[in-house]
C-alpha cells in the first residue's frame, strides 16, 4: 500500500460564488434578499489520463497522486447539494481512466488513487501511445450531463507522432487540434449555454520518460506540470468552488488557474452615495444608473472625484485574481480609471465587489460611462506553454507544456465571440 504524502498547499484567492443569481439590474430600493435553493448534487466523473506519457507521475508516492486523491476526497464529501440518496453520506463519483478509451474502475477513491503505478497504467488497457486530446476532450464533454460534472487529469501535452518529423509539420497537427476543441464545445454549447470549464495548473515530482511531439524518448527525474479540468454546468462548478477550497489541495498546491463560461445578459449593480473627499453627486431618481449635479472636490490638478459602484459577480466563474485586476476592464471614457475592491458594505448578501470610478484629470468629464469586464486568456498561458516541444531539458522548457496555449486557445475560442463577459453603465449629469 502505498503511504500518501501530505503537504501543505499554496493559498489560492477564489472570487465569490454562490450567493444570489444575477437577475434584471434593480435599485437600492427595489432590493430584497434572496433565499438560496438547494439544488440536487451532481454526479461527479473522474477522467485520469493513463497514456504513456504519464507513467512519471505515479511511480512511487508522488505530489499528483496527493493532490488527486486529496481533491477528490473533498469533493465527495462536500455538501453540494440534495444527494439523490438522502442518508447518502458522500457524493457519487464515477472513477475512470482515459487513453483511446473510457477505462471504468471500482467506485473506491483511495483505492483508486492507490493503484496508480506504471504497470497499473499499462494492464488498464486502451491504446497509450499517444494523447489525442481532441478527442479525448470530445469523449468527456458528450458524457457530461447536465446534471453531472466531470474532472479530468492529466499532462495535456499534444502527441503528434513520428510521422510529422520527416516535414516537421507538427504545427499543424496542434493547430487542427485546437480547431477541433473548439468545435466540440460549441456544440455543447448549443446544447448546454452553461456548460463552463475551470482548468487548474499544478506540479509534481515526474521520474519517468518524456515523449516529445514526434515520439523521441527522454529519461528526466524533475517536477513537472499536470492539470486538473472541471466541467458542467456553471452552477454546479460555482458550488464545487465555494464548497471545495483550492487551497486545501495537497502537494504543491494549485499554481494557475484558467475559468471560462458563457458572458452574462446582466450584471447586478447599484451607485454608491458619494464619499467624503472624493467629489460631489446626487443619485438621479427619474433615470436609473445615473448621477446627477456632479462637482469635484479641490480645484486644478489636485481634483478628486469617484463614483463607487457595488457589483454581484457572483454568478461569473472567474477568480479573484482576475476580478480585481484593473487590466481585465475596458472603460469607454479615458478620463477614468478603475479600482476594483472586495464588497464590504451592508448588502453583502447581494453584492461582491465595489468598482470605484476615479477622474485621471482635473476637469470633470461627463456623459455615459461604460464599463466592460473583458474575456482575455490569462498570461501565464502563454507564458507557461513550450512552443518547441523538442527538448525538455533547454532552458524553461521542464516548467512548460507543449501545445498548450493552442489547447486552451481552443478553449478560449469556443466562449470568446465578443470578447467580454459582460458591461455595466453610469451616466455622469
Amino acid at each position: 500500500m502505498k503511504r500518501l504524502i501530505l503537504s501543505a498547499a499554496c493559498t489560492l484567492s477564489l472570487a465569490s460564488c454562490g450567493g444570489p443569481p444575477t437577475g434584471p439590474n434593480q435599485k437600492l430600493g427595489n432590493e430584497s434578499s434572496q433565499t438560496e435553493v438547494k439544488l440536487p448534487a451532481p454526479t461527479i466523473k473522474v477522467f485520469v489520463e493513463n497514456s504513456g506519457s504519464m507513467d512519471g507521475y505515479v511511480k512511487g508516492a508522488t505530489d499528483f497522486e496527493n493532490a488527486v486523491y486529496s481533491y477528490l476526497s473533498d469533493v465527495q464529501h462536500a455538501d453540494l447539494g440534495t444527494r439523490i440518496d438522502s442518508l447518502a453520506a458522500k457524493n457519487i463519483l464515477v472513477l475512470n481512466y482515459i487513453n483511446s478509451e473510457v477505462l471504468q474502475q471500482k467506485p473506491d477513491v483511495r483505492e483508486f488513487i492507490e493503484a496508480l503505478e506504471p504497470a497499473d497504467f499499462k494492464m488498464k488497457g486502451g491504446k497509450r501511445g499517444t494523447s489525442d486530446m481532441s478527442n479525448i476532450l470530445d469523449t468527456i464533454i458528450s458524457q457530461t450531463d447536465d446534471d453531472e460534472v466531470s474532472i479530468f487529469v492529466s499532462d495535456c501535452i499534444f502527441s503528434p507522432g513520428k510521422k510529422y518529423k520527416a516535414k516537421d509539420n507538427a504545427d499543424e497537427y496542434i493547430v487542427a487540434q485546437q480547431i477541433g476543441i473548439k468545435n466540440h464545445i460549441v456544440e455543447k454549447l448549443a446544447k448546454n449555454p452553461n456548460f463552463s470549464i475551470v482548468v487548474m495548473r499544478l506540479t509534481s515530482q515526474f521520474n519517468g520518460i518524456y515523449y516529445n511531439k514526434f515520439d523521441d524518448r527522454q529519461p528526466i527525474n524533475n517536477d513537472r506540470p499536470f492539470f486538473m479540468w472541471l466541467m458542467g454546468d456553471k452552477s454546479f462548478l460555482n458550488t464545487i468552488l465555494k464548497k471545495v477550497e483550492l487551497n486545501q489541495i495537497k502537494g504543491k498546491g494549485v499554481q494557475n488557474i484558467f475559468m471560462i463560461s458563457r458572458p452574462l445578459t446582466a450584471i447586478l449593480y447599484n451607485i454608491s452615495l458619494p464619499q467624503s473627499g472624493n467629489g460631489k453627486y446626487e443619485i438621479a431618481k427619474s433615470e436609473q444608473y445615473a448621477i446627477k449635479n456632479a462637482k469635484t472636490d479641490g480645484r486644478g490638478g489636485n481634483s478628486r472625484f469617484q463614483v463607487g459602484i457595488s457589483v454581484n459577480f457572483s454568478n461569473i466563474l472567474l477568480p479573484d485574481e482576475y476580478l480585481m485586476n484593473p487590466d481585465n476592464y475596458v472603460v469607454s471614457n479615458k478620463a477614468y480609471g478603475l479600482e476594483i475592491t472586495k464588497y464590504s458594505g451592508p448588502r453583502q448578501d447581494l453584492y461582491t465587489h465595489t468598482i470605484k470610478l476615479n477622474l485621471l484629470q482635473p476637469v470633470l468629464s461627463k456623459g455615459t460611462v461604460k464599463i466592460s469586464l473583458k474575456n482575455t486568456l490569462p498570461q501565464w498561458i502563454n507564458d507557461c506553454t513550450d512552443e518547441s516541444g523538442l527538448d525538455i531539458n533547454a532552458p524553461g522548457a521542464m516548467e512548460k507544456t507543449y501545445g498548450l496555449s493552442y489547447l486552451l486557445g481552443g478553449v478560449y475560442d469556443a466562449y470568446a465571440s465578443d470578447g467580454q463577459y459582460g458591461s455595466i453603465t453610469i451616466n455622469i449629469k
